[in-house]
């Protein structure tokens, strides 16, 4: 079986790509047998981590036709246009050197590899990790209800990560048994937790984006610590965007510089959540919480919006609290909430609620099960 996927993104610090790595790792831990090539974008951490899985691979830049709002314009539309041919050209090449069985697309951010399967009777599928009139944080370049059309037209089916996810788009893609769900996999197994005396922390994990929310943290943070002035909130993840400068400069303006550390972008982030007594999340929208689970598996209680990203993985007070993202405030009484528990109660809670759940194994499994149902 030779499977080649197309990947939209080059670094390992967004869910898609890290679910991406999981399933490669959990395929060949299945099937050693199988031959897995991917088509990447450009060189960077992702295609450094997947080399050891893979049997072959490509860097051919893929444009999007899902774009920033303020980036939408007919220039960027004739754009697309333009590159699109070269990448196809070159991406229809690339499947007939490998000549795979089926071809994947991970992400909804770009078509060609789909429109490249096509050219070359390729059996497609499509993996989509995003819903952008939910996140905002993306537009489609050109109609919505074309794209998707498109994006039905050239799967044999549509997988998605969550029951949330496959909701929402069953309007779209109506006909009976053309959606999957699969839960991807977070299997981490994070580092011993230090022995110290360090003050009560929260972590949060994320990329910095306005979507994510470091922005509110920073906001509660500043009623939280008029009870207790002790609370340290370690932001993991940072970059060197516009909204990182700003959550470094609101930091200072609050006078919160002894409460919060700010730690770049790493593909080892667990080595640091694993220092927190609990875990963060205040994204505006995810399809699946995958930071929640990484929090909850690592054993600590985690905060998230109350959402249904959030309601799928938290059961308030058991393992976490949910709060209304668009108030600060609130979070802040969650956060205070936490500190008088019986934590430890709460963080073993915390590993029990995703004991056995979310392996690698178990998500290749069910994903082979979808795209070779003939052949388990």
């Amino acid at each position: 079986m030779k499977i080649l996927f197309f990947s939209h993104g080059k670094r390992a610090n967004g869910g898609a790509e890290r679910c991406l790595l999981d399933l490669i790792k959990g395929i060949k831990q299945t099937h050693d047998s199988w031959e897995i090539y991917v088509v990447f974008p450009g060189q960077d951490e992702l295609w450094e981590m997947a080399r050891p899985y893979l049997s072959g691979y490509a860097f051919i830049r893929q444009p999007w036709w899902l774009v920033r709002p303020k980036k939408r314009s007919w220039r960027k539309r004739w754009l697309f246009n333009l590159q699109k041919r070269s990448a196809i050209r070159q991406t229809r090449n690339y499947l007939r050197a490998v000549n795979p069985d089926i071809a994947i697309s991970n992400t909804l951010a770009t078509p060609i590899g789909a429109w490249a399967a096509r050219e070359e009777n390729i059996t497609h599928y499509w993996f989509i990790h995003e819903i952008p009139p939910l996140a905002q944080n993306l537009v489609y370049l050109f109609n919505e209800q074309e794209c998707l059309s498109q994006v039905d037209a050239l799967s044999q089916k549509i997988i998605v990560p969550s029951h949330f996810v496959g909701e929402y788009y069953k309007p779209y893609f109506p006909t009976p048994g053309k959606i999957a769900v699969v839960y991807q996999s977070v299997d981490i197994v994070p580092p011993a937790r230090p022995l110290s005396d360090q003050p009560f922390t929260i972590g949060m994990l994320a990329n910095f984006e306005p979507n994510k929310g470091q922005h509110i943290a920073i906001e509660a943070l500043q009623e939280v610590v008029k009870e207790y002035p002790d609370t340290h909130l370690l932001l993991i993840g940072s970059n060197h965007s516009r909204y990182a400068r700003k959550i470094e400069e609101n930091v200072i303006a609050c006078g919160l510089e002894s409460n919060v550390s700010i730690v770049e972008h790493t593909i080892h982030p667990h080595d640091y959540l694993i220092q927190a007594d609990a875990a963060l999340v205040c994204s505006g929208f995810e399809c699946f919480g995958r930071t929640i689970v990484e929090g909850l598996k690592c054993g600590l209680p985690v905060i998230v919006p109350d959402k249904p990203f959030g309601r799928e993985l938290i059961r308030e007070g058991y393992n976490g609290f949910l709060y209304n993202r668009d108030d600060a405030r609130e979070l802040a009484r969650k956060i205070i909430l936490l500190r008088r528990q019986d934590l430890s109660t709460l963080k073993q809670n915390a590993l029990n609620s995703v004991e056995n759940r979310f392996s690698v194994h178990s998500f290749a499994e069910e994903f082979i099960s979808i795209i070779n149902p003939a052949k388990p």
